[in-house]
């Protein structure tokens, strides 16, 4: 983990130094300070970013706030400037401009919360008792330096306006410790449905003691799902819920390697099999498991254009509904952000999926 972030944290560098070479373009007459420029807001995001992931910065009050948002903003700003540089490379101005408009819009589409998608899941010979079922997936909701209680309120508030049958959420619920954001996390409580509120870790549970925060999914009134699964009835049908924790989950816990296998095994017959898998990648291998639906987040879909552009080298998966052999998967761009508080063409979501039965033609 520390070493990942440390070539995370060089690559970012690098990059600072790619833009600051960009931006003396610009200035020719000033050269060496308009390099400096982002060269050093890389610096402030990286030095902000190691003293919250060390303990170092105080939690609450006005100056941490206002670090952090800093931060955050000015990270949006320069991420959007990165990548229009490469996109619009004879066209430094351009870009420079055009990040500051994006960058801007993008932050307004992110602290006005996630909006409400709602997608119809056709599913093939689906039991009569289970059409019309309702699920509502929250993901990659990031409580922490910037997302706080206010914001969580309103995430649940809108879910509960919905009266789903069933809540899935998976995973990245806040980066921090739990005794940091205990506070700020305490409305999810409040998150309840007639079959349940189902939760897998992401990954960056296991940065943050994941143990901590499943003992805390606990108190919250989440079932956490560990390469298991629970089977609920719905009039005369059975639901199997099943989840598998994080990719990285092994690297921190023994047993939190994912295993879909050990997910969908159940001694009792089930009409439909759902997932939650916090990175859409294990698709496949819950497809060979009988799953019929994976609900994922992690991609973000790349959280704002034009990181959107390029979200697909990284993921098959990245953004809405997809079919794989015989199985659906729902990939929830998330209902927070990471880093940036910047969601340009890219908003934030709360989706509420409606089983349906798909007719063969």
């Amino acid at each position: 983990m520390r070493n990942r972030f440390a070539v995370f944290l060089g690559v970012l560098g690098l990059l600072g130094l790619y833009t600051g070479v960009r931006t003396a373009e610009l200035f020719p007459e000033q050269r060496l300070a308009a390099t400096a420029v982002p060269v050093l807001l890389v610096g402030f995001f990286v030095a902000w970013q190691i003293a919250y992931r060390n303990g170092s910065l105080p939690e609450e009050g006005g100056g941490a706030r206002a670090l952090a948002w800093t931060a955050s903003v000015g990270m949006g700003v320069w991420a959007t400037y990165l990548l229009l540089t490469v996109l619009a490379h004879p066209f430094p101005a351009a870009a420079a401009a055009s990040s500051l408009l994006i960058a801007g819009l993008g932050f307004g589409q992110a602290v006005s919360g996630p909006r409400v998608k709602k997608i119809d899941v056709g599913v093939r010979d689906l039991a009569a008792d289970l059409r019309g079922l309702r699920i509502a997936q929250i993901s990659d909701l990031h409580v922490g330096p910037t997302i706080r209680r206010g914001h969580v309120e309103r995430v649940v508030e809108r879910v509960m306006a919905l009266e789903p049958d069933l809540i899935a959420i998976t995973g990245d619920v806040a980066d921090g410790t739990v005794a940091a954001l205990a506070r700020h996390i305490e409305p999810l409580s409040r998150l309840r449905a007639p079959l349940g509120t189902y939760y897998v870790p992401g990954n960056h549970e296991y940065y943050w003691n994941a143990e901590e925060w499943l003992a805390k999914a606990v108190e919250l009134g989440f079932v956490p799902l560990i390469n298991e699964n629970r089977v609920v009835a719905r009039g005369r049908a059975k639901l199997l819920v099943g989840g598998v924790p994080d990719e990285s989950g092994g690297h921190f816990l023994p047993g939190h390697d994912p295993d879909q296998r050990r997910a969908a095994a159940s001694e009792e017959f089930v009409d439909f099999r759902l997932l939650l898998a916090h990175r859409p990648d294990g698709v496949p291998a819950a497809a060979r498991a009988g799953f019929d639906l994976q609900l994922s987040g992690h991609t973000h879909g790349g959280q704002f254009f034009p990181a959107s552009l390029f979200i697909g080298l990284f993921h098959r998966f990245t953004r809405g509904l997809y079919r794989h052999d015989d199985m659906r998967v729902y990939v929830n761009p998330g209902t927070g952000y990471w880093g940036p508080a910047h969601r340009f063409a890219v908003p934030a979501e709360i989706t509420l999926l409606t089983l349906t039965d798909e007719k063969l033609a």
